[in-house]
This record gives C-alpha cells, structure tokens and sequence, in this order.
C-alpha cells in the first residue's frame, strides 16, 4: 500500500477538437490561437510517408517553442502496425513535457468491423 499523496488535476473541457497536419508548420501559430479545447499535431493520415520524420520533428518543435495557452495539446500518433510508431512515441514524448496525451488509430485490419 502506498501512502503517497498524488494532487487532483485540474479539470479540462472537452469539446471540441482541432486537427493540424503536423507536415504543415505554418498552421501551427493559427491553431494556437483558436478556441478549440484540444489541438492534436497529427502525424497520421494527414501526412504523407515521406514527410512523417519532418512532420515529427515539426511537431516536437512547436510543442516546445509555440504558446498553446491552456489548451490540452495532443499527437495522433501512427498506427501499431507500422514502423512510424514506435518513434512518433518516443521521440516526441521524451522531447516534449508540454504535451498532454496522445491517440492512437485503431489498426487497419478489421479496423471498422462491427
């Protein structure tokens, strides 16, 4: 059992979301100024395979450099099933505290079957 004292985070709003191509940096000044409650850098589908290495360090950067204000900031991050995945995790994680959470998209096989 542990006795540790963990604080109450603070409560965030979840109502809308905005997606921002993470290949296209001069979006990213725009979205941090829009009223949406979360902003998710996406490194998926929105961006071409030979633009996902780019488009990740462009992301790492504008968590660290861009005001987000308040905002919960998200990455949606490649499928399990790629090669992309394991360093859309790592590297971003371990670079950037400012980021809140992260998504993953259900994998492909089967992926919408009911």
């Amino acid at each position: 059992m542990s006795f540790t004292t963990i604080e109450q985070a603070t409560p965030r709003l979840h109502r809308s979301e905005l997606a921002v191509p993470g290949s296209n940096p001069s979006m990213f000044e725009k979205a941090a100024r829009c009223a949406a409650d979360i902003v998710f850098l996406d490194l998926e589908d929105a961006v071409a395979p030979d633009d996902k290495e780019q488009a990740r360090r462009n992301i790492i950067q504008a968590l660290n450099e861009v005001d987000w204000g308040s905002r919960t900031m998200m990455i949606r991050i490649n499928g399990l099933d790629t090669h992309y995945m394991y360093r859309d995790v790592v590297d971003v994680v371990e670079a950037c505290p400012r980021l809140d959470t992260w998504r993953r998209s259900p994998s492909r096989a089967g992926a919408w079957k009911r």
